[in-house]
């Protein structure tokens, strides 16, 4: 197999923030207290980068009464320009290279070191990565200056959408100090060294690896690559020779190389995450050296219309979630931390897919996801609508090449979005743009970026629409019951679009229904979107109705409730507080789990689990209910006040059991369940104040 060239069809990348790096490269954290100023205020603050200035006003809620903007558009929150400034913490050393890397601003930034420019950023989730060491003074008095613009640009993606564009410096900054010689990491802030898998079988997997060498031309250089298993020993190592040309078209020197390795272990998704590494060091002939190392996960997967995703040869239906990357109190500038809890309650109500809707998100999200097993579904932020005039076309190609460049080495990446739910037609140069010929060229292009993996896109658009053509395979957004009609609905609207798309994959790219965990309604009733009351209760019950017509329906490549977690959508007036999407799993702080979580935790996580829904529905009227739990155990008892109420029940094929008719008199009640499974005792219980009032 021969790989293109990485100046005529880029190859894969991963962020250099990632990279493990031996002692000639020194990363430098630039995070911590940095002085803020915002617009024309003359009063500056100390904040602490990673840093938005919309932790709060994103998600409180339009200041209009007439809801219903695109949240990415809204004026309800502070929109403008900031200014961040620090001194570099570094002593600079002659002989030695210096890269600003941030890897993530919103929207447009620009970077400066001593008032001098060192580069502008169009794009408020790729990671940018400029070259500073002409402009550093020597010794330690060298000044840093980051502006981050979060105002609407009506050629930047995205260009509509149902979330806040935070604003701000909300991803980690470092200073990369390197030798004369290096592994480039400014090339689209990638980290220089792009892996792709050629042919796997049991006996042999064959791996392309393209470096990108930087210094002076003419240099000569040793190159070694060494694959590590997962104890971090080698398993096959190449070494080579390089000349740094005199001249390149690209000004990106490239050695490329292919390695073997015997009896590879693959990665098996959440069922075995086995992850190899790809150590890569340049060594000049005056002593110049430079490692970078990255994540190699072997194996093979594919879509089709029939068997649904295929991975390693085996199908499987992706039981995957959306997530948004902002928490409440802080916005987008999450920690590490936080992230990582995140993952643990994916990994926790049993996700294997992961969408990261409708932006590239962070570094650690896909470091993360990884290792943790989720085949993630990474996606250009085409949200709504694109244009086609060149400013707008050129910034989403850009988007979408970081995206591969710098997230594509992942092998947690199976597939790139391209859009989702185009064609919100709301001005006269929406109606004229060519959007499926700018869609079109897109898709086009990431199969020039990426030859290796699909694309696939989310829409909204039934029938057989051109736009649902475009894509390698296709996935609907669909709301039966929240915004289309009955949950019952899901079965006809998916065979509604796997019989117009034949010729390739569907999934359910999003489905969902909003829960306010302080609001409680008995019986279920379908409540109003766009009202004040979303019951916790009809979002458990639509998702058991909308999971059971999911179920029957293996061919399906993968399903995405939307969403994993509350998040902030500033022109929202619904729900108990407006300015969020209620429709996640769990609570915008991240405390909560909704009961629709413990729904599919019992049917997706095989860990023993009894869970009694309606819990937090602790004042409530006397008199005959229904009591309802989640269990994977094979029985299930119920008890009020101790005794005893009703027949030991066997869950349902949905890991739901139901009480009928229980008799609740006016006072303090005690309601468990007990359920036992493999020598597990299991319990849950609350306490109901019923009352005598109607």
């Amino acid at each position: 197999m021969n790989i293109p060239s990485i100046i005529k069809a880029t190859s894969l990348a991963f962020v250099i923030s990632s990279c493990l790096l031996c002692e000639a490269r020194e990363i430098h954290n630039l995070n911590g207290e940095w002085k803020f100023t915002f617009g024309d205020e003359k009063r500056a603050e100390k904040v602490v980068v990673p840093h938005t200035w919309n932790a709060e006003d994103a998600c409180a809620g339009p200041r209009s009464k007439q809801a219903g903007a695109k949240s990415v558009q809204s004026k309800s929150y502070k929109r403008g320009k900031a200014t961040y400034e620090r001194t570099i913490p570094v002593s600079v050393k002659s002989g030695k290279r210096y890269f600003i890397h941030g890897d993530g601003a919103s929207i447009v930034s620009e970077v400066f070191v001593n008032k001098k420019p060192a580069g502008t950023h169009k794009g408020a989730f790729g990671a940018f990565c400029y070259e500073i060491t002409d402009l550093l003074k020597s010794g330690t008095r060298n000044t840093l200056t980051i502006t981050a613009d979060n105002s609407y640009n009506d050629d930047i993606l995205p260009l509509c959408g149902d979330f806040s564009m935070f604003g701000g410096l909300y991803r980690p900054v470092t200073l990369i100090e390197t030798d004369a010689l290096c592994i480039d990491p400014a090339y689209y802030a990638s980290p220089g060294v792009f892996i792709r898998q050629g042919k796997i079988t049991p006996s042999s997997a064959e791996i392309f690896v393209e470096t990108l060498l930087n210094g002076k031309p003419g240099t000569q250089a040793d190159v070694a690559i060494a694959i590590k298993n997962a104890e971090g020993k080698n398993v096959t190592v190449k070494k080579f020779k390089a000349t740094l040309p005199e001249k390149s078209d690209a000004g990106q020197p490239i050695a490329k190389q292919t390695l073997n390795i015997s009896k590879p272990k693959l990665w098996q998704g959440t069922e075995n995450p086995y992850l190899y590494s790809v150590e890569v060091t340049v060594t000049g002939a005056d002593g110049s050296t430079d490692t970078v190392v990255q994540p190699l996960g072997i194996r093979t997967f594919e879509i089709t219309h029939d068997r649904g995703f295929v991975l390693n040869g085996k199908p499987r239906t992706l039981h995957g979630v959306s997530r948004h990357q902002d928490f409440e109190g802080k916005g987008w500038a999450v920690s590490p931390e936080d992230e990582a809890n995140d993952v643990a309650m994916m990994q926790e109500m049993g996700v294997d897919a992961l969408r990261t809707a409708h932006y590239p998100q962070s570094a650690n999200i896909y470091d993360l996801s990884d290792k943790a097993g989720f085949v993630v579904w990474s996606e250009v932020p085409a949200v709504g609508k694109v244009r086609d005039r060149p400013a707008a076309i050129e910034n989403m190609k850009l988007q979408a090449k970081e995206m591969v460049l710098q997230r594509g080495n992942h092998p947690s990446v199976c597939m790139w979005g391209i859009f989702n739910e185009i064609f919100h037609l709301t001005s006269e140069e929406d109606r004229k743009a060519d959007m499926i010929g700018v869609l079109t060229d897109l898709n086009k292009y990431m199969h020039e970026l990426d030859p290796s993996r699909p694309t696939v896109a989310a829409t909204n658009q039934g029938g057989n629409h051109k736009l649902n053509r475009i894509p390698d395979h296709i996935a609907a957004n669909m709301y039966p019951g929240w915004y289309g009609g009955p949950p019952q609905n899901m079965g006809g609207m998916i065979d509604g679009y796997r019989n117009n798309y034949k010729d390739r994959g569907f999934a359910v790219s999003e489905y969902g229904h909003g829960a306010d965990i302080a609001c409680h309604r008995y019986p279920v009733k379908q409540p109003t979107p766009v009202s004040d009351v979303h019951p916790e209760e009809w979002q458990s019950y639509a998702h058991e109705i909308n999971y059971r017509e999911i179920k029957k329906r293996p061919q399906i490549w993968g399903t995405y409730i939307w969403n994993m977690f509350d998040f902030g959508s500033a022109e929202r007036r619904e729900g108990a507080k407006y300015g969020i999407n209620d429709k996640g799993l769990v609570s915008y702080d991240r405390k909560t789990r909704k009961d629709a979580f413990y729904f599919y935790k019992a049917n997706w996580n095989p860990e023993p689990m009894i869970h009694l829904t309606s819990k937090r529905f602790e004042k409530r009227p006397a008199g005959t209910v229904e009591v309802k739990a989640y269990t994977n155990a094979d029985r299930a008892e119920l008890f009020v006040d101790g005794k005893k109420v009703g027949d030991t029940q066997k869950p349902s094929e949905l890991k739901v059991v139901r009480w009928e008719n229980v008799e609740l008199k006016p006072g303090k009640r005690k309601i468990e369940v007990r359920a036992q499974t493999r020598g597990q005792k299991l319990t849950d219980s609350c306490t109901w104040t019923c009352t005598a009032e109607k």
